[in-house]
């Protein structure tokens, strides 16, 4: 039987990759900074720093996951060479030892933020240009360098929308998400008239996660990129309604009212980042349900309204 090796096994989704593959009775090694790792799973305690030796950790026939790497665009912002590093650098490091030890295959989790699609448009893997924020840029490099890579074993990338569901180990952003989903649910009772927003793709954890292995076993793909998401969009007005039971109605008029006095100053961050909320970001997972046999089953609405 295959040996699964999660390289970030103690983060969001790497805990529960590696819960998942050890509850269908997988041998499965997880690997991170962590002194623990998940429960049930064999576990390699790894700082991955830039004057890391890298160790000996894999073996002949391992599916490699890589689920590590710096998720915060604004730690990436503030340490633009540390994400170059975990998000580029560091997983074709990776690679090349993993190869050499002759592993079946290596799957790389990247996100769709390594690709600006035009406004609008629903985008597949090969809509857009390479992003140019330090997040998304790191990414992208990480993806381009690990393709260019001469590598013997199968090696896919696969791009996940936003993710939601609440995975072991995330009590604390669970809570955020929660406090968060209060507020949006109070605004919605009040206010039914609200800022319009761009609609988003989003993808539950559970299906990811279905995505991600069924990825690593197949021997039909290899460099494959992979967009995994929901059939379905979701803007402000939408989430509110969910959350709140009541309907709820978004304005472009309203938005452009409150955000006319900050649009002079898009150059700070955290402005950027609101002004980018008008903006749509629509993600096709077309391609993924064409080569594997997956589907996505969650939806965002239906989570939103458990939740709320």
């Amino acid at each position: 039987m295959a040996r699964w090796v999660v390289v970030g096994g103690t983060g969001y989704i790497g805990e529960a990759l590696c819960l998942r593959l050890q509850s269908d009775g997988q041998q499965v090694l997880s690997v991170s900074r962590a002194l623990d790792g998940p429960v049930g799973c064999e576990h390699h305690t790894l700082e991955l720093s830039l004057d890391s030796d890298f160790p000996q950790i894999f073996q002949a026939g391992d599916r490699v996951i890589y689920a590590a790497g710096l998720a915060s665009r604004a730690e990436c912002e503030r340490h633009p060479d540390l994400a170059r590093w975990l998000n580029s650098d560091c997983p074709v490091e990776l690679l090349r030892r993993a190869d050499a030890a002759g592993v079946e295959s290596f799957t790389y989790l990247s996100s769709v933020k390594a690709m600006c699609p035009p406004r609008g448009v629903l985008a597949n893997e090969d809509v857009g240009a390479p992003a140019t924020d330090h997040y998304g840029r790191s990414k992208w490099q990480g993806e381009q360098q690990l393709l260019l890579a001469d590598s013997r074993c199968r090696l896919n990338i696969i791009r996940p929308a936003s993710v939601y569901g609440e995975g072991p180990g995330g009590a604390e952003s669970a809570g955020r998400a929660r406090r968060w989903q209060a507020v949006l649910g109070t605004i919605g009772r009040l206010a039914p008239l609200l800022p319009a927003s761009g609609r988003r793709s989003f993808i539950c954890l559970h299906d990811l996660l279905e995505a991600i292995c069924l990825l690593a076993q197949s021997t039909d793909c290899n460099r494959q990129v992979l967009i995994a998401a929901e059939p379905t969009f979701y803007d402000l007005a939408g989430i509110v309604s969910a959350i709140s039971g009541a309907p709820a109605r978004g304005s472009r008029r309203l938005t452009r009212w409150m955000l006319a006095p900050l649009r002079p100053l898009r150059q700070l961050g955290g402005v950027r980042k609101l002004l980018e909320l008008e903006q749509s970001e629509l993600y096709s997972a077309a391609r993924l349900r064409a080569l594997l046999p997956w589907r996505a089953q969650g939806r965002y609405s239906e989570f939103l309204r458990g939740a709320g």
